[in-house]
């Protein structure tokens, strides 16, 4: 029997080519949860509470296409809780002279 041993010690266990291990839990904490508490809405809206579920499953395991290494969750997150104040220098390209191009 052969093990594969992860190169990193932050990688993700495979379970097959698009699912992980990770996803397998969140699915079962989600349902677990969407179950418990599905004694709490009323008997004529079970089926939009589980449509709910299955959506909140859904977008909490799809990766974005910009960031692919993430949850969609962990980019919302990253998103929401940014600092805002924080900037970026965009650099302009100077002319020999120590002009910027924009000032001639």
């Amino acid at each position: 029997m052969q093990y594969k041993i992860p190169s990193e010690i932050g990688s993700e266990l495979k379970i097959n080519r698009l699912f992980y291990l990770t996803d397998l839990l969140v699915v079962l904490i989600l349902g677990g949860i969407g179950f418990t508490f599905r004694y709490v809405v009323h008997s004529s809206f079970v089926w939009y509470y589980a449509i709910f579920w299955i959506i909140l499953m859904v977008a909490w395991l799809i990766r974005p296409k910009t960031n692919p290494k993430l949850r969609m969750v962990k980019a919302l997150f990253l998103a929401v809780t940014r600092d805002r104040i924080a900037y970026c220098a965009i650099d302009k390209k100077e002319r020999e002279d120590g002009k910027d191009e924009n000032q001639i």
